[in-house]
């Protein structure tokens, strides 16, 4: 495994994928990282990104851009923070992302955590602005998402119409 820092963000290679931890922001700059990855299908994996700023956004918005001409793009386990971003821009339209982060809060007991969805188990309902039922490990009551669903899923509705 092959790794690197860019300012305040960790990038883990192995072969034809990479693992990001920390922020995307003005520190950033990932147009070195498409010619480290191999031409063809690119998987990234961003559960670990816990900032975005503008800036970082930015990098964000050309790295999946590069990646994107060379072939196929995955993302796994987008960081709420990035998917919630992600969400307000057009450009990540017709990117495939396997999985997301979403916060989940318990109307009854006020229990509060954050789930990984399985956005590919879960397409059609997310095209439909809908999230899978969610029970409370505490009360066992069904939870909320812990914002508007628009935040989370705009990026699947959006991505049905293409």
């Amino acid at each position: 495994m092959k790794s690197f820092r860019t300012g305040k963000l960790e990038v883990k290679l192995r072969g034809s994928r990479a693992l990001f931890v920390g922020r995307l922001d003005e520190t950033v700059q990932l147009g070195g990282l498409v010619e480290q990855l191999p031409p063809g299908d690119a998987v990234i994996d961003a559960a670990g990104i816990t900032f975005v700023n503008s800036v970082g956004m930015r990098e964000w918005i050309r790295l999946i851009r590069a990646l994107r001409d060379r072939g196929p793009l995955t993302l796994e386990a987008v960081s709420e923070v990035l998917i919630t971003q992600m969400n307000l821009i057009s450009q990540f339209r017709g990117v495939r992302i396997t999985s997301f982060y979403a916060s989940f809060v318990c109307p009854s007991c006020g229990y509060e955590t954050k789930q990984l969805i399985d956005a590919e188990a879960q397409a059609p309902a997310l095209r439909q602005m809908q999230v899978p039922v969610m029970r409370c490990p505490e009360c066992r009551a069904v939870m909320e998402l812990g914002d508007y669903p628009e935040r989370y899923l705009s990026i699947f509705r959006d991505a049905a119409r293409d």
